[in-house]
């Protein structure tokens, strides 16, 4: 493919990842699918493009979306983890052991959401518990978000193999 085909699609394929963390703002639960779901974007870009152009596209979207889209949980979820890991699943695959496997992803995961809820509470002053919500919503949250991560990282194996099974060599035609 040639570098102005990779440098137009990922340029659309940015816009339409910032445009989908602008809709992040319309629900509390947006905020989490979003990120998730422009994460998945990034599939295409690596399969379709190589790592560098996904990386390039990663950070313009994480510049744009920072500066653009008003909600700040969404954002940082994009920027501190959803955005970069399917960039870096392939090379996480690759740990031969199931178990220690499982726990890098897991352990990646829990410290990007803490970093996240953390930088809400003290850089942009957002509460994480509302009025009235009792403490045992942290670890309900925790283990909700542990539940929805193990899903989307099921997901993007799942992803991946139908991109490269159906969609890359359409693809790829219409690029050469």
């Amino acid at each position: 493919m040639k570098n102005t085909l990779k440098a137009a699609m990922c340029g659309v394929l940015s816009a339409l990842s910032v445009l989908l963390l602008f809709f992040g703002g319309a629900s509390f639960l947006f905020a989490y699918i979003m990120p998730m779901v422009t994460g998945l974007i990034m599939i295409m870009l690596k399969r379709a493009c190589g790592t560098p152009w996904a990386v390039t596209a990663f950070v313009s979207v994480s510049f744009l979306s920072f500066m653009l889209v008003a909600d700040r949980e969404c954002v940082l979820m994009y920027i501190l983890f959803f955005g970069y890991y399917p960039i870096l699943h392939p090379s996480i695959e690759k740990i031969s052991s199931k178990l220690i496997r499982w726990a890098a992803k897991l352990l990646v995961f829990n410290i990007m959401i803490t970093v996240v809820q953390l930088i809400l509470v003290y850089i942009f002053g957002i509460p994480f518990l509302e009025e009235g919500t009792g403490k045992i919503f942290i670890p309900v949250f925790a283990v909700l978000m542990n539940v929805m991560f193990v899903v989307y990282d099921m997901l993007i194996n799942r992803l991946t193999l139908l991109y490269k099974l159906r969609l890359e060599k359409k693809i790829k035609k219409y690029f050469k």
